[in-house]
């Protein structure tokens, strides 16, 4: 046997792959994350930061949901964080269906988002945010707890 046979042989060759992309799925793919999600991303942190501003005024209120919501109602920021909630929310309902392309039901005539049918998101009010945030507190009350 020759020693030039024993050496391990390099490997030149790209990985096996089971699919291949496009040079047009590549150059999208570069340009990151669609309008769509991140503007869903977008609303769903703001709601975040709501719901924990919301909470924040409860603790300080001692539970007062009166005292609490007057409180928000006052502070400006939260006024302007609704105003971009709504905003992002009308463009999101507006353009979702277009541009994540949801496909039509021949049957129905509606859109489908994954399988269902497509519902725009809901406009979010300060009652809203308000009333979620008592139900979390609510659900978390009865954890750990033996009813």
């Amino acid at each position: 046997m020759s020693p030039k046979s024993e050496l391990p042989l390099e490997e030149t060759l790209a990985p096996q792959r089971n699919f291949s992309i496009s040079a047009a799925d590549r150059i999208r793919a570069a340009a990151g994350p669609h309008a769509y999600m991140r503007r869903r991303r977008h609303i769903e942190d703001l709601s975040a930061s709501l719901r924990e501003t919301v909470a924040d005024a409860l603790a300080r209120a001692d539970g007062d949901v009166e005292a609490a919501r007057r409180a928000l109602e006052q502070e400006p920021r939260v006024a302007k964080a609704l105003r971009e909630l709504d905003r992002l929310i009308v463009a999101h309902n507006r353009y979702y269906p277009i541009e994540a392309n949801l496909p039509l039901d021949p049957v129905s005539r509606l859109q489908l988002d994954h399988g269902r049918p497509y519902k725009p998101l809901p406009a979010v009010t300060l009652c809203d945010v308000l009333s979620d945030v008592l139900a979390a507190c609510r659900a978390s009350a009865h954890v750990g707890k033996i009813l």
